[in-house]
């Protein structure tokens, strides 16, 4: 019993989401997980300004999608967080980047059988270097669209659906690929 206090005491407390965006509960990370919760995450697109992508190998431990390439920095919001605060603590937390502007790109929504996540889509430029979180992050490298769509099958699907939109909402002149879904 003690254990189990334990472990709700020291959870990450989550705000679960409903179709539109309004908070209509909290969990933690470990429930939202394992019952398909909707919640919210910042999505981050590092770019060096020049036409490159900075590329995340996720660790064998992350909780979704272990080992995969991933397009963004970012993660989960944490209950009464905001998405431009989750942004920044993401990115310093797994990247060492902090204190440079943060452009906002807006929101959207993804879902497979294993995430249904509110996106805020955020991007920052910057060239390193970086200090990364060890228990997330196993590398990093750099690629421009074209080489990440050569290589979608090794990305998260909702990554590259954040660098998607990032590329088509902003008329990106690096995007001369449409990066393909991949489907669950």
């Amino acid at each position: 019993m003690g254990r189990v206090i334990s472990e709700v005491v020291n959870a990450e407390w989550i705000d679960i989401v409903d179709d539109k965006n309004k908070v209509i509960a909290q969990a933690t990370r470990q429930q939202m997980r394992a019952e398909n919760l909707c919640h919210r995450a910042a999505y981050i697109i590092v770019h060096d300004g020049m036409g490159k992508i900075l590329i995340q190998r996720r660790t064998e431990m992350k909780d979704i999608y272990p080992s995969l390439l991933d397009a963004t920095a970012g993660g989960v919001v944490t209950s009464g967080e905001g998405m431009l605060a989750a942004a920044r603590r993401e990115a310093e937390e797994e990247l060492g980047i902090a204190d440079v502007p943060f452009a906002e790109h807006g929101l959207f929504y993804y879902e497979t059988t294993q995430c249904r996540v509110w996106g805020g889509l955020f991007s920052c430029v910057s060239h390193g270097p970086f200090a990364l979180q060890e228990a997330e992050v196993e590398s990093v490298f750099w690629l421009t669209p074209d080489e990440i769509n050569a290589r979608r099958h090794e990305f998260t699907p909702d990554s590259l659906k954040a660098l998607s939109l990032w590329l088509s909402r902003n008329n990106n002149e690096l995007h001369k690929t449409k990066l393909c879904q991949k489907v669950d």
